[in-house]
């Protein structure tokens, strides 16, 4: 029952950045030194981060991934993910701001403790708070009051010192103003593409042509550096049979990792519901979309009414009067689409869930009683029995690395009843043959001389040994292997020439008023029609062409044409205005209340940002070796 608030509090960050800015994490050069203490993973400002407490962080965000993932995350993607410094960096956020607290000489009293847990609805009874049900809930999460109060003062202190560095922000109507034309003004465009590729077969570079882009570009062609490694694989799957499990440890790991196994049986919440057109269009669902996504904004906003929001906005006839409210809803009552998103919100966040009829804005209000998922015995015996047999494939590789320094590749192999293997040539990025994507043996391989031996390498498939056999450093090619591959890009180079002077042509046959249609007929070229389309919904087709935005908007019935033709994906645009369409006073009126919220919480969200960086970079900040 409480697994949601106790992430919800220790991840506090998550909660204050929702919607608003990217938190960008600093990372250090982590297990640079050894603690003095085995029980710290680093101290800030002198204050210590224990081990206990990074563990914690660490199981509790690592849930968080695996659910995004739906599964169990390779241990590869971790370290890409620079997993472990993350966790660290929330704990060295945490620590920072609660350093702050205390230098601002911020409190929180009990009364201001007692009336949060008090606002729970799931410690409540008839719509107060129950001391019986709030200790029952407590044991039954293996949380001690003390523990809980203490987690639930370091929630409100934080909000508190948020409260506090952002309280001068303020948004003035010019900026709400001109935040509402920028999202909602549209524009129409016309526009023709010229793309290079007709142009390169016209093109046959001479060998002086090539030589001279060859000895000018070389960088592009630069070869990274490459090696080639034998290696014996211990493979994780072969000691799965030697692996026998106890009952007993299936519960106490179900016991042990509720959170991922029991998941609430019903929910308390409310919704707004906006209808498809029946065949919806393209053009028509966006338009839903982006309206749900403006509602979104505005139910995240500080204190935003999500019931007076269903009452204005809701489509479902139902529960539009009662705020959306659907009281308890117990699994199997609603769409799967909305159950998928609505059982995997903690209370007081907020979902949406598309489905063919429209789309449900879903806020959960309360979460009811765990119940164990289907099959749970069944996958956890599964990762432990993976668990165990890795962990036996990582004793057996170690046990043959200690060998190899004795004895050949093949003799161990033999010994072992394993096949020795041997690379390609492979760069950091390439697969690997037979085991694919596994940037950890790459990098191994890479850093070993012929005849050297690597640490076990750990991978999906298994745990591996390596021993180098050749290194070949980054270089570019000579020319005469690489030829062909310079003459394409040669070829290529040049239609684009073609491909610009063209789009320059017929952009100087516009401006004096040729039609376009006249023009593009005359190129051999379709002319296409954007529709219109706002700056949130991006160029149609082009969604991530920002260019191409910046350009159509950048356009009006004075200006037609933009100065010079818009690259974009290896392709020239030429856009023509059309038609805007801008938001009318009324309009903004009728947005501005729900806009001011929307706005300030950003600001200050961005301010918060600002100030933390600056704590970072004023901080004694000192890592030790993670675990």
């Amino acid at each position: 029952m409480l697994k949601w608030l106790r992430k919800y509090s220790r991840s506090w960050f998550i909660g204050l950045a929702i919607g608003a800015i990217v938190v960008v994490f600093i990372f250090w050069g982590v297990g640079g030194f050894k603690s003095p203490s085995t029980q710290e993973v680093a101290r800030v400002n002198g204050t210590p981060i224990p081990v206990t407490a990074y563990l914690k962080q660490y199981r509790e965000l690592l849930k968080q991934v695996q659910a995004r993932y739906q599964g169990e995350v390779p241990e590869e993607l971790l370290k890409q993910m620079r997993f472990k410094e993350q966790v660290l960096n929330r704990l060295v956020d945490e620590t920072l701001i609660l350093q702050a607290a205390d230098r601002m000489s911020l409190k929180v009293s009990a009364e201001e403790l007692r009336e949060r847990i008090r606002s729970y609805p799931f410690f409540q009874e008839g719509g107060k708070f129950s001391e019986q049900r709030y200790q029952i809930l407590l044991a039954r999460n293996h949380l001690r009051p003390q523990e809980f109060e203490d987690m639930e003062r370091r929630h409100l202190l934080m909000r508190k010192l948020y409260l506090e560095v952002t309280g001068l922000a303020k948004v003035s109507d010019e900026e709400l103003q001109d935040f509402f034309n920028q999202a909602k003004e549209e524009v129409s465009v016309q526009y023709l593409v010229v793309s290079p590729a007709p142009y390169e077969a016209r093109h046959q570079p001479g060998e002086a042509e090539v030589e001279a882009y060859y000895k000018d570009h070389q960088a592009a062609f630069r070869r990274p550096a490459r090696a080639k490694a034998a290696y014996l694989l211990f493979k994780t799957q072969d000691f799965q049979e030697k692996v026998k499990l106890a009952p007993a440890e299936v519960d106490q790991y179900l016991d042990e990792h509720r959170g991922e196994y029991f998941r609430p049986g019903m929910v308390r919440a409310r919704q707004i519901f906006l209808a498809l057109p029946a065949k919806a269009t393209e053009e028509e669902r966006q338009g839903v979309e982006k309206q749900v996504q403006e509602l979104w904004a505005q139910a995240l906003a500080e204190g935003a009414d999500f019931a007076q929001l269903a009452r204005s906005h809701s489509q479902d006839q139902a529960t539009k009067d009662k705020g959306g409210d659907l009281g308890e809803v117990k699994r199997g009552q609603q769409p799967p689409e909305w159950e998928k998103v609505a059982f995997s919100l903690k209370a007081g966040e907020v979902g949406v869930a598309p489905t063919s009829k429209g789309y449900y804005l879903i806020k959960v209000e309360a979460v009811g009683e765990m119940e164990k998922i289907p099959g749970a015995e069944a996958q956890v015996s599964k990762r432990l029995q993976e668990e165990k047999a890795r962990r036996l494939a990582r004793e057996a590789a170690e046990q043959a690395r200690g060998e190899l320094a004795q004895a050949s590749l093949a003799e161990v192999g033999k010994k072992s009843g394993i096949t020795p293997q041997e690379t390609p040539l492979i760069s950091q990025k390439d697969p690997v043959p037979g085991l694919g994507l596994m940037p950890a043996f790459n990098q191994a391989a890479l850093a070993l001389k012929p005849g050297e031996l690597s640490q076990v390498v750990e991978g999906p498939a298994g745990v591996a040994v390596l021993k180098g056999v050749e290194q070949q450093p980054e270089h570019v090619p000579p020319l005469n292997e690489i030829k062909d591959e310079v003459r394409l890009a040669v070829k290529k180079e040049q239609a684009r020439g073609d491909a610009e002077q063209e789009a320059e042509r017929l952009l100087a046959s516009l401006r004096p008023g040729e039609p376009l249609g006249k023009a593009a007929a005359q190129a051999g070229l379709t002319v296409k029609d954007s529709g219109f389309f706002s700056r949130p919904q991006g160029f149609p087709g082009q969604r991530q062409g920002e260019p191409l935005v910046k350009a159509a908007f950048g356009l009006s019935q004075e200006h037609p044409y933009p100065g010079k033709p818009v690259f974009w994906e290896g392709q020239y645009y030429l856009l023509a205005f059309k038609a805007r369409k801008t938001p009318s006073p009324e309009e903004f009126q009728k947005e501005k209340d729900k806009l001011q919220g929307f706005i300030l919480e950003r600001k200050r969200q961005m301010l918060f940002g600002e100030w933390l960086t600056r704590e970072r970079q004023q901080a004694k900040i000192k890592v030790y070796e993670l675990p």
